[in-house]
């Protein structure tokens, strides 16, 4: 703790003085950016080169600064200069700083599900790796001191922006071979990168940070601008502030830092990873900075010569390494919604997401989200069952991990997350995997209805009764010679309806589909329902499921849900609104909505994949879903499976809601194939959850477009005549009215006809 008497320690400047004292040519922003440019270490080894090869070096840094200096003087005194500099200022973005130093009192935030019940409590204590922590909180430790010290010694004489600093740094580049011994940014600098999250090494950037700083000078006072950078400095192992690092590092408050864990601390943000304290190499490296800092410290008369040998003798005593978490866990929808709010702060007011985070978690904020409570009931149900999960234990005893899966629900009528699960089992602490939002897997089969028939459907390529050959095809432009795809059960069928081939999900149709979209335009479709893949470039694989990149139950979810919605695809979110500790509105939730596919699009394909169920892939383990008085729900959903099973899917839907279920291995330690028992546990999963969350729900279908309409038609895809009939190549089936592809009388069936009658005997042909 700081002594009583302070009397030989620097007087502080006031807060309110202001140095406006114009910018010399050689502390510019492009001298500044020389000397950020020139820092560094050499990318090969020292004894690597020539004496020459290092003489040119030097005189090349040399000659650049020159360059640099002169081009300096230009912008201070030349018309062209004074116009790019103006340029620059004039695209700066304001900083957002409300909420920050409004108060020095840490405000609980609360979220809260759909019906207004409280699901999460957030607290800078509840979130340890940044814990707001008021400067008059800490004004009795040295803390301040040991910054300014080593960070900003003139810290509290100049505007924004160090001169003499700036200058420094340049000369400094010149006497080490074009590499500084310290930078040019303040207090204020560091702070307003802080801020904004713009760490852009660039002039521009650079001069806007120049602006940004004094502005900042002009808004805040010396103590709000410290309190800030005391909170949101990066302190290493994703600890961010001062309170945080003291809690993980020595197991106390910041309040109660000694002096030589100040000077330990203030040394940190420099290079948080160079200087790790959890790691032996980085701890030597902080306590050898702590010298430098505490040295500083002594050499500006913030310590006498007692507190100077006394700290340089404090044996640091480091806290245990074992994890600290929370007592409240927060689930995995409650840590999503939270992670969206950080984002559309961040993005709303151009800041940090660190800063963004300690806003949200430290000033009464409300959070007000789209859970519904019932829906998420049941999923938490389903995700405790082993039985669901496990249909024989004993034969996952030597596996390496246990089974999990991720399930996203959403309402279908307005686009919101209604539920999601992230996996199997109690939440084990916060910030842990979610699967749900983050397991990025191979989908199989499951993409097939949204990269290639409703795109298909959609461009008047196919209707559900259009023939296809299952057969073998060589498809895959690599390996011409090869069968490929394959099905799955390795057999082909010959030919098929489009929805027979949907309903026995056959790769060879699908892929021949693809081509027939065309894979850029496919990828298009892909992107429109919310799955960007366009980065990687189109390749047949894609028909069936196999990317670079994998695929998020979130992503699925929300692109079967543009089918579910009659064909509008709305991004998916999780909150709807977020109010101050005032009641203001800070946000408002406005999710993206276009549309992708016409109502008779979606509907004919959610007919087609109703097949899928009762007499497709998923028979057996999913039903067409009937509610407590017995009354049917439309069902629809499409299986997947990935090569040698490392991925199981079920993605459907009904008018009221959509799901989508990846089960499978993390596969952290080796890859683990599903047992031939438990492949069926995504449609077993995903039914469970569906099927209970619909039982009060009234029966309910498909909106059905006036213009789609029940037609037979000969499997030629004319008009059928009498002699399709008696062939029995006649289906009835799906159409739209006005499609080319809709059969009509004008259109008769020319294949089938009337057998020819036999010429008779002696009569001249």
């Amino acid at each position: 703790m700081k002594p009583a008497n302070r009397d030989n320690r620097p007087e502080r400047a006031s807060g309110n003085m202001r140095n406006t004292r114009p910018v010399a040519p050689e502390n510019s922003a492009l001298a500044d950016e020389l000397r950020r440019v020139l820092k560094g270490k050499p990318t090969v080894s020292g004894f690597n080169r020539s004496l020459k090869h290092e003489i040119v070096s030097f005189l090349g840094s040399v000659f650049k600064i020159v360059i640099v200096m002169s081009l300096c003087a230009a912008f201070a005194f030349g018309g062209f200069g004074a116009g790019m500099l103006l340029g620059y200022v004039s695209m700066t973005k304001p900083l957002s700083i409300a909420d920050i130093t409004q108060t020095d009192e840490v405000q609980t935030s609360f979220v809260y599900d759909s019906e207004g019940n409280v699901i999460a409590r957030l607290t800078g204590n509840e979130n340890v790796d940044r814990i707001y922590v008021p400067i008059s909180e800490v004004r009795n430790t040295y803390i301040e001191e040991a910054v300014i010290s080593i960070e900003d010694e003139r810290f509290y004489d100049h505007s924004g922006i160090d001169i003499r600093r700036i200058g420094s740094a340049v000369l400094s580049a010149l006497a080490h071979g074009g590499s500084a011994t310290h930078g040019g940014s303040t207090i204020t600098q560091q702070t307003v990168k802080l801020i904004s999250g713009n760490d852009e090494h660039s002039t521009s950037r650079k001069i806007q940070e120049w602006f940004s700083a004094m502005s900042l000078e002009q808004e805040l006072s010396k103590d709000e601008i410290m309190e800030l950078y005391l909170n949101l400095a990066p302190m290493g192992n994703n600890y961010v502030g001062i309170q945080a690092a003291a809690q993980n590092y020595f197991g106390k408050n910041a309040s109660e830092l000694n002096l030589a864990e100040c000077a330990f601390l203030a040394g940190l943000p420099k290079s948080p990873s160079y200087y790790n304290p959890l790691r032996e190499s980085g701890r030597r490296n902080a306590l050898r900075r702590q010298r430098i800092v505490l040295s500083k410290m002594h050499e500006l008369g913030y310590i006498t010569d007692e507190e100077y040998q006394n700290a340089l003798n404090t044996e640091l005593l480091f806290r245990s390494s074992e994890t600290r978490s929370s007592n409240d866990i927060n689930s995995y929808f409650a840590e999503y919604a939270i992670s969206q709010v950080i984002n559309d702060v961040a993005e709303a007011r151009a800041i940090s997401l660190d800063l963004a985070t300690t806003i949200v978690y430290n000033r009464g904020y409300q959070i007000y989200t789209t859970l519904e409570p019932d829906v998420q009931s049941v999923l938490d149900e389903a995700f405790q069952m082993r039985d669901l999960f496990q249909q024989d234990p004993t034969l996952l005893v030597d596996l390496p991990e246990k089974p999990q899966a991720g399930m996203v629900v959403i309402n279908v009528q307005t686009g919101a997350i209604a539920g999601m699960q992230g996996g199997f089992g109690p939440k084990s602490g916060n910030m842990v995997l979610n699967r749900a939002t983050q397991a990025y897997r191979s989908t199989g089969s499951s993409i097939k209805p949204i990269i290639d028939y409703a795109p298909a459907i959609e461009l008047g390529l196919i209707v559900p009764s259009m023939i296809y050959v299952d057969e073998e095809t060589h498809l895959d432009p690599n390996n011409p010679d090869a069968a490929w795809p394959l099905n799955a059960d390795r057999s082909y069928a010959g030919p098929l309806t489009i929805r027979r081939a949907v309903a026995l999900s056959k790769n060879t149709i699908a892929v021949r589909v693809w081509y027939d979209v065309g894979g850029d335009t496919a990828l298009w479709f892909l992107r429109q329902e919310g799955i960007d893949m366009t980065a990687e470039g189109a390749y047949p694989a894609q028909a069936i499921g196999s990317f670079t990149t994998g695929i998020t139950p979130l992503q699925m979810c929300g692109a079967f849900n543009t089918l579910a919605s009659g064909g509008t695809y709305t991004e998916p979110y999780a909150y709807t609104q977020v109010l101050d500790s005032s009641g203001n509105v800070v946000l408002t939730s406005a999710p993206e909505k276009h549309r992708v596919y016409s109502a008779e699009t979606a509907f004919i394909m959610s007919d087609i994949l109703e097949d899928v169920i009762t007499n497709g892939t998923a028979t057996g383990t999913v039903s067409i879903i009937t509610n407590n008085a017995g009354e049917y729900i439309a069902t629809a959903g499409k299986t997947g499976t990935t090569d040698a099973n490392l991925d199981k899917w079920f993605c459907g839907y009904t008018p009221y809601y959509c799901g989508a279920v990846w089960y499978g291995y993390d596969n952290r330690l080796r890859q683990t194939l599903i047992p031939t028992i438990d492949k069926p546990n995504a449609n077993r999963i995903w039914y469970y959850v569906m099927n209970k969350i619909h039982q009060e729900l009234p029966g309910a279908s498909f909106t059905r477009p006036d213009t789609v309409v029940d037609l037979e038609v000969c499997e030629s895809g004319y008009y059928p005549n009498e002699y399709c009939r008696a062939a029995g190549t006649t289906v009835t089936d799906l159409f739209v009215i006005g499609s080319y592809l809709t059969p009509t009388q004008d259109n008769v069936c020319p294949i089938h006809t009337a057998p020819e009658e036999e010429q008779q005997p002696g009569v001249e042909g």
